[in-house]
Order: C-alpha cells, then sequence, then structure tokens
C-alpha cells in the first residue's frame, strides 16, 4: 500500500512538473510602452507602389486605448486605438479610433505626394475612400517571454487625385505588419 501510494505521488508530482503550464496573459502584462516595428505597403492599382520599414513605439494604456508612434521619412505618425484580451488572454484585438484611420490617411496622402515628387508629377485633392479594413488579432505565447505575435492591418479601396491636370479613379490596396520586438 505504500508503495502505491509513493508512486502514485511520483506520478502525479512528475505529470505536474512536466505538463506545460497553461497561461493566459493579462492586461498587466501587456501595458506599457513596447518597442515596434513595421513593413508597410501601399499598392495603387496600374501605378505602382510604396513600401518601408519603420521603427516606432506603441503604448498600450491600462484602460485599453493605444498608441503607435512612428517616423516615416515623410513625417512623424501617431496612430491611436483601443486594445484589449480576448480569448481568455491568449489572443490581443487592436481597433483603430477615428484619429487613427484619419492619421492613417495622412501617411497615405504623403506617401503619394512624395512619389510624385519623385517623378516629379504634380498631385492634388488625393482623397481616399476606404472599402474594408482589418486588423488581424495578435497571439499571445503560452510561455514566457510575453511578446504579442505580429498583427496586419489591411486596408482596400479606392483612391481620387488630380495628377499632372488629369483626374484619376484607382484601387488600393494596403498592407501593414506590426511587431512588438520588446517592452521598454
Amino acid at each position: 500500500m505504500r508503495k502505491l501510494i509513493l508512486t502514485t505521488l511520483y506520478v502525479l508530482g512528475m505529470s505536474v512538473c512536466m505538463a506545460a503550464p497553461l497561461f493566459s496573459a493579462t492586461v498587466g502584462d501587456l501595458a506599457g510602452t513596447w518597442i515596434t516595428s513595421s513593413e508597410p505597403k501601399l499598392k495603387i492599382s496600374g501605378i505602382g507602389s510604396r513600401s518601408a520599414e519603420n521603427n516606432g513605439t506603441t503604448t498600450l494604456n491600462q484602460i485599453g486605448t493605444f498608441n503607435l508612434h512612428e517616423e516615416d521619412s515623410t513625417g512623424t505618425f501617431d496612430y491611436t486605438g483601443n486594445w484589449g484580451l480576448i480569448q481568455e488572454g491568449k489572443k490581443m484585438s487592436i481597433a483603430l479610433n477615428a484619429a487613427g484611420q484619419t492619421e492613417l490617411i495622412r501617411a497615405w496622402r504623403l506617401w503619394l505626394i512624395e512619389v510624385a515628387n519623385e517623378f516629379q508629377v504634380d498631385i492634388d485633392a488625393i482623397e481616399f475612400s476606404i472599402e474594408s479594413l482589418t486588423i488581424s488579432q495578435a497571439s499571445i505565447p503560452k510561455k514566457p517571454p510575453i511578446i504579442p505575435k505580429k498583427t496586419t492591418l489591411k486596408a482596400k479601396g479606392w483612391v481620387t487625385a488630380w495628377v499632372d491636370g488629369e483626374f484619376l479613379t484607382k484601387r488600393f490596396s494596403y498592407t501593414s505588419k506590426v511587431y512588438f520586438l520588446y517592452k521598454q
């Protein structure tokens, strides 16, 4: 009987030690300032594309808001919105608010102006009409370090502008992969 009890305790102890710990992230685990990098790409149908690699910081606030600060060759951008934990802390959702979407469109306009200047083309009255805008959920590893995986922002729609005196309407698509590197 004593041998059976010891064997049972041994097996129980080994199973606890060898089993992967179940983990769910908390707001406190993720709140703070993160060093991030992004790989944005804007494509204009029949015209071409522009891509970049940007470094930045993302501040995830305890109250569920965020600010992504980036610098690009065209300027400084501050994207804002909301974030939260979903699926019992195994994933993080991110959504741009109205100001964040306005900032994203401002970045796209500045990119088009930069490209037009490179090709010595006049561009004016640039307008974007977004048909779809999605942001993927960043998964959170089960084991430390607790660093959210990449999230991808995708947008599609129409862009209009006066280019060298001609009014153009073109389809556009945008993808930006944002990587969380480490927490400050």
